[in-house]
């Protein structure tokens, strides 16, 4: 079942929606997602508990840090969805992983960018040192 709202959705409502929804439904919605967005896909991976997204994390993460301009530093830039995959790599179980990552990504951080008072640098070391 899907309706037309015309006003936007919170948070709430559209839990509820998506709560009421058949799971072939929210399968196909998710792999949609996932299809266009390749974090997405390591988020669902991991939470299927494949080791696959190990690796893709580490080449997610390693790509954003060699990436990131610290002067055009965002908010929500690509490197803290990155960092914020590392979250989720622990979350699902593959806590030494991740921290073996965040340790690879903060030495390639300091050897590209310098020992700064990043945020990005400070996360990184957490989960490093975690």
């Amino acid at each position: 079942m899907i309706f037309r709202v015309t006003t936007p959705l919170d948070d709430a409502a559209l839990t509820a929606f998506l709560e009421g929804q058949d799971s072939a439904w929210l399968a196909e919605q998710l792999m949609l997602a996932a299809d266009d967005d390749p974090i997405t896909r390591i988020r669902l991976t991991a939470a299927a508990g494949s080791e696959s997204a190990v690796d893709d994390a580490r080449a997610v993460l390693l790509t954003a840090v060699e990436q990131h301009l610290p002067e055009e530093e965002a908010d929500d830039d690509a490197l803290h969805r990155a960092i914020d995959l590392l979250d989720d790599l622990v979350d699902y179980g593959f806590e030494d992983e991740g921290g073996d990552i965040a340790d690879e990504a903060r030495d390639t951080y300091v050897d590209r960018h310098g020992d700064d008072d990043s945020d990005h640098l400070s996360r990184l070391s957490a989960l490093a040192d975690d």
